[in-house]
């Protein structure tokens, strides 16, 4: 009965780190794509040109770069509808971004618990204390 139970703590803990890496790469994606570049654009990019810095190219162009350059997309998608799509995409994974960082704490937080019963239910089989289960 009790190595049922253990193997049914660990499926839940593998679970729920399996679905706290998972939100943890989305919430890198959504970073950036959603807030890094809205702060480079509005706020570094400026900055460094009134440092005297030359103008770098904005994000929206690099993401266009690498869409329509290195990686030949243009039959999938055309400049406009992406210039279209761009501000929005931001905007997304901005409200994304933030969804995934409160979603982060909470999965680790359940991770780290489930762990913790893994462990606690391994401990009291060590020890035999299944309290008068033969």
């Amino acid at each position: 009965m009790i190595p049922d139970e253990l193997k049914e703590r660990e499926k839940r803990y593998r679970a729920q780190w399996r679905a706290y890496a998972i939100i943890k790469r989305m919430r890198w994606i959504a970073l950036v794509l959603g807030p890094v570049p809205l702060l480079w654009d509005n706020v570094v990019g400026p900055m460094l040109t009134k440092l005297g810095a030359p103008e770098i190219v904005t994000m929206e162009d690099l993401a266009q770069a690498i869409l329509f350059e290195i990686l030949p997309l243009e039959k999938w998608i055309s400049r406009e509808t992406f210039e279209t799509v761009w501000p929005h995409l931001n905007n997304v994974c901005t409200v994304l971004f933030v969804v995934f960082l409160f979603w982060t704490v909470q999965k680790s937080r359940s991770a780290k618990k489930a762990a913790r019963e893994v462990v606690e239910l391994e401990g009291r089989m060590a020890i035999g204390g299944f309290g008068g289960v033969p």
